[in-house]
């Protein structure tokens, strides 16, 4: 039976030191998450800023290899990317606050592969694909942009506190599209006929 007349006794002391105990624990555990919280925020934020910025480029480049696709009569190599395209990807990557490092412009209207290329940075060490250049079926010619950008443009280099510096490092972003220009043999008014 309850006696409800018995004083009910706790000992503070194994009481005070189970709570001190509790305490430390839970500081200890906290200083050994907080280091890994914060690399997985930074983490997140470093690389969807970066998916972000990756998909104005793929976009600029997009509209790089349209204005290309559409550019009557453009030139061999060794010359530069024709400027009309150069705005074009600029403007597009302007929005962003993206500057591009290089473009590459490669295509085969002259019936062999062409490289044009426009570099804004003299340091980059970006190349185009290697692979050789996608023949449309029916004989249709083709070109492809390539745009080059440091990484560091794209996402703060939040992670090189802790090691993994990424600022040195070069993305780029490839698309090929059918050309619909005029070839270098007929007039510019003359359109050759869509397959």
């Amino acid at each position: 039976m309850f006696d409800s007349h018995k004083p009910c006794c706790f000992d503070s002391a194994s009481a005070r030191r189970r709570r001190l105990g509790h305490r430390g624990s839970v500081t200890l555990e906290f200083i050994v998450a907080l280091p890994i919280l914060i690399i997985a925020l930074f983490a997140i934020i470093e690389y969807g800023l970066f998916f972000a910025n990756m998909q104005q480029v793929a976009l600029a480049c997009r509209v790089g290899a349209k204005a290309a696709s559409l550019t009557d009569e453009l030139p061999p190599a060794p010359d530069s990317v024709p400027t009309q395209i150069v705005d074009a990807i600029g403007q597009q990557l302007g929005c962003s606050g993206i500057a591009p490092s290089a473009i590459f412009l490669e295509h085969d209207v002259f019936g062999s592969e062409q490289e044009l290329v426009t570099t804004f940075d003299s340091d980059c060490a970006c190349a185009p694909p290697s692979s050789p250049l996608p023949s449309p079926p029916g004989g249709a010619r083709s070109v492809r942009i390539t745009v080059c950008v440091p990484m560091g443009q794209l996402a703060p280099n939040c992670l090189a506190v802790f090691g993994f510096d990424l600022a040195h490092t070069m993305v780029k972003s490839t698309t090929t599209f059918r050309y619909r220009g005029s070839p270098p043999c007929q007039p510019a008014h003359e359109k050759p006929p869509q397959t």
